[in-house]
């Protein structure tokens, strides 16, 4: 069972949060890594479309979308982060200018714990403006 209090949550935000700074800074090299080779994206924007992925594609849409991205920005707020010994979980808020104009990102993100590493395994994501 995962808890906020088990030992293994450290590791699994330690993972996100290099994820984020490289992105972030548009090192992508960090994505191949860190995303499993059978993880699923689903992503639901404000306009009401829907994207589904698996790596390849969201790593391409990443990094496509990043591009836009001028200012390095790791802003995240951690609502949620557990662990089990296998399985991890976070709950974020993030912020990004792709469109332009601010928008916050909330990801529901799963981890597995494979290959020695954690990795991403499922992200659900949902977009909507934060123009504050």
């Amino acid at each position: 069972m995962m808890t906020p209090d088990h030992p293994n949550v450290p590791a699994v935000k330690a993972t996100l949060d290099e994820l984020i700074n490289a992105v972030s800074g548009h090192s992508f090299n960090e994505l191949d890594q860190t995303y499993h080779k059978d993880m699923r994206t689903y992503l639901l924007l404000e306009d009401g479309g829907f994207v589904q992925n698996d790596k390849p594609g969201f790593m391409e849409y990443v990094q496509a979308a990043m591009r836009l991205e001028e200012d390095h920005c790791p802003w995240a707020e951690y609502h949620l982060v557990e662990a089990s010994d296998t399985r991890g979980h976070i709950l974020i808020s993030r912020k990004n200018k792709v469109t332009k104009r601010t928008q916050l990102v909330t990801l529901s993100i799963d981890f597995i714990f494979e290959g020695g590493r954690w990795q991403i395994i499922r992200e659900v994501i949902m977009t909507r403006s934060n123009d504050a």
